[in-house]
C-alpha cells in the first residue's frame, strides 16, 4: 500500500477553542474515536488513515495520512470542511505541504466512467455497469464511490476544479453539481468493470440516472473511499436495506472463514439472499424491503446480546440511531464495536 501524506499548519488566536469544536464534530457527527498523544495531541487511526491535532503556540498543526494519493484527496478535502463549519474564511486559507495540486485542474481521484450496460437486477434494484479506468490499482483503497452529474439533466456538466485549499470548487447556479456516494458491488480489475447497485425510486436524481443510463453515457466519479473491511471480531452482526446490501456483500466477502453471527437483509419475496450475497456461515435472515423499517430493530434485539463482537448496519437514518442506541445502550459497545450509518433519510 502506498502511504501518502500531507500536512498543514493553521494560525489562530484561540486555536484550542477551534480544536474542541473540530473534535467534537468529529465524535458527535462522524463517529470517529481519538486517543491523546500527549499533552496537547489527539490522533485517529483506521483503515490506513491518520488524522493528528497538535496544538502549538498560535496555531493547530494538521497532519493527515492515508491509503494513497486518491485517498488523501477525501481527506484534504474532508478537513477543509470541517473547519469551514466553524469559519468557512479560515478555511479557504488552508494550504498544504506535501501532496499539491495546482489549483484550477481536475481533482487528482476524478474519474469520467463511462456506462456499460443498465438493468433491473430484481425487483427495487438497478445495476448499472460501469468502465473505470485504473480501478484495478484504485480498488484497495475503499468500497465507496462519490457520483457527480449535473442537478439539472439537460446541462453539459461543468466538472469541479481544484481550489488552493485542497477542497474541490463546485460549480454553483445553473451548473451546480449533484452528488451521492455508492458501494462498488463487485469489482473486475482485470477488465476496468464495476457494478454498482442502486435502489430505484421516483425522486433521487441517482435512482433516475441509474434507471435511464444508456451505454456511452459518462458520468463524473471521485474514489474509492471509505471502508474496506470489518476489524477481526469473535461475532458480527450486519444490517442493511437495499441502500446498504451492496456494502454487506463486500464485507462479507472480507470477512474470515470461520466468522459467525447474523445478518440481516431487505431482500424481496422470491429473491435468494445466496443469489445476491457471498457465501458465509453467518446466518442471514432476509425482511421484504417494505417490512424491514419496521422490523429491523426488533431482530437486532433477537438476536445479540452482550458478548457480539462487532456491529455494521446501513440504512435509514432512524434505523441507524435507533440500531446505534441498542447496542450502545443494551450492549455497552462503543464506536470502536459498530458502526451504524444513515445512508438515507424518510422524508
Amino acid at each position: 500500500m502506498t502511504i501518502a501524506k500531507a500536512k498543514t499548519t493553521i494560525p489562530l488566536d484561540a486555536p484550542q477553542e477551534m480544536l474542541s469544536q473540530i473534535l467534537s464534530h468529529l465524535v458527535d457527527d462522524h463517529g470517529m474515536v481519538f486517543r491523546a498523544k500527549g499533552a496537547t495531541g489527539h490522533v485517529f487511526e483506521q483503515d490506513g488513515y491518520r488524522v493528528e491535532f497538535d496544538l502549538r503556540p498560535g496555531k493547530l498543526e494538521v497532519n493527515l495520512q492515508a491509503p494513497g494519493e486518491n485517498a488523501m484527496q477525501f481527506s484534504k478535502e474532508g478537513m477543509v470542511h470541517h473547519v469551514a463549519e466553524f469559519d468557512p474564511l479560515l478555511a479557504e486559507r488552508i494550504r498544504w505541504q506535501g501532496i499539491t495540486q495546482e489549483a484550477g485542474v481536475a481533482p487528482q481521484n476524478f474519474r469520467l466512467l463511462t456506462v456499460l450496460n443498465s438493468e433491473v437486477l430484481f425487483e427495487g434494484m438497478q445495476r448499472v455497469t460501469l468502465h473505470y479506468p485504473d480501478i484495478a490499482t484504485l480498488a484497495a483503497q475503499g468500497l465507496h464511490l462519490r457520483l457527480i452529474l449535473p442537478r439539472h439533466p439537460s446541462r453539459t456538466p461543468v466538472w469541479p476544479v481544484m481550489g488552493a485549499n485542497g477542497a474541490p470548487v463546485w460549480p454553483k447556479g445553473a451548473d451546480e453539481l449533484h452528488a451521492r456516494y455508492v458501494t462498488l458491488k463487485n469489482i473486475r480489475p482485470e477488465t476496468e468493470e464495476v457494478d454498482i447497485d442502486v435502489v430505484r425510486h421516483g425522486s433521487g436524481l441517482i435512482s433516475q440516472w441509474a434507471q435511464n443510463a444508456i451505454a456511452g453515457q459518462k458520468i463524473g466519479a471521485m474514489g474509492p473511499v471509505g471502508i474496506s473491511a470489518l476489524p477481526s471480531a469473535s461475532s458480527y452482526f450486519l444490517a442493511a436495506d437495499g441502500t446498504g446490501l451492496p456494502a454487506v456483500a463486500q464485507l462479507l466477502a472480507r470477512l474470515p472463514e470461520g466468522a459467525v453471527g447474523d445478518v440481516v437483509a431487505a431482500l424481496p419475496r422470491g429473491v435468494s439472499y445466496r443469489d445476491y450475497l457471498p457465501k458465509t456461515k453467518l446466518r442471514v435472515h432476509a425482511l421484504p424491503p417494505a417490512e424491514f423499517e419496521t422490523a429491523v430493530l426488533g431482530h437486532a434485539q433477537a438476536l445479540t446480546d452482550d458478548g457480539l463482537g462487532y456491529a455494521f448496519f446501513a440504512g435509514e437514518f432512524q434505523n441507524a440511531q435507533q440500531l446505534r442506541g441498542h447496542f450502545k445502550s443494551a450492549l455497552g459497545m462503543d464506536k470502536t464495536r459498530q458502526i451504524c450509518t444513515a445512508y438515507w433519510r424518510r422524508d
